[in-house]
């Protein structure tokens, strides 16, 4: 039987209640930190446990099935919802230059980018947003304020804090200083012999490597589940605890 009146008036007031409840208390946490529920979620889909460390344990890599998100709730995985946001942000669109309407850029982290130019891939000297700034592939400004409209495109806070030793030269050194990240050849003119070496910078997410062979390079990328460690040299099913 249908609500009239009072009754329906009041089952509207219940569920806009409810819904404002959850937008509020639903606080967006840090990515890959230990949270009340015991998980780290590393982007809106994926977690790791914590076992009541301060710091995730990576052993194990966990994933919300389809329509599900990481939470701060003890359910963990709740069903995707416009009023709630999930924990952490996705990073599936870090680096990526497809992410941006014009390719003009890919952002690294909240705060950094590199630029695209139309290419697949990014290139050139990694770019820093100005204080209170993130880095918006929505927008075609490349940093926007957050005090106005925004979307962080790749939830990874950049914890470096020394944004001139990659292009700054010493003193005492009279040979120029490439633009970092260099390109595959110049990683591989590094080498002294084939095989597979990290980019440089290194990749946060260690997904993406430099096959070198005669001195010359071509980048890549691991499969899927898999993470490239450069100890070893050779993507793994095992992440290493240096990635993002």
């Amino acid at each position: 039987m249908a609500l009239r009146g009072p009754k329906k008036w009041l089952m509207v007031i219940l569920q806009v209640t409810i819904c404002i409840y959850f937008f509020i208390e639903s606080t967006s946490a840090a990515c890959n930190v230990c949270q009340d529920n015991q998980v780290a979620c590393i982007n809106s889909t994926s977690f790791y446990l914590c076992f009541g460390d301060s710091n995730p344990n990576m052993d194990v890599l966990y994933h919300c099935k389809e329509g599900f998100e990481c939470t701060e709730y003890n359910a963990i995985c709740l069903q995707a919802s416009a009023t709630r946001a999930p924990s952490c942000g996705s990073t599936s669109l870090c680096g990526q230059c497809t992410a941006q309407a014009n390719a003009l850029f890919a952002c690294l982290s909240r705060t950094t980018f590199q630029m695209c130019y139309g290419a697949v891939h990014p290139t050139g000297q990694v770019g820093y947003c100005p204080s209170g700034f993130v880095c918006d592939a929505t927008s075609d400004a490349v940093c926007v304020s957050t005090a106005g409209t925004h979307t962080v495109t790749c939830d990874v806070v950049d914890s470096s804090t020394d944004t001139t030793t990659a292009t700054t030269p010493t003193t005492e050194s009279t040979t120029p200083t490439s633009t970092y990240p260099l390109t595959p050849n110049e990683v591989c003119a590094q080498q002294t012999r084939s095989g597979l070496y990290p980019t440089i910078p290194n990749d946060p997410y260690c997904k993406r490597y430099i096959y070198c062979r005669n001195a010359k390079g071509v980048e890549y990328s691991c499969p899927a589940n898999t993470y490239f460690s450069i100890e070893s040299k050779a993507c793994t099913i095992y992440k290493p605890t240096y990635c993002t």
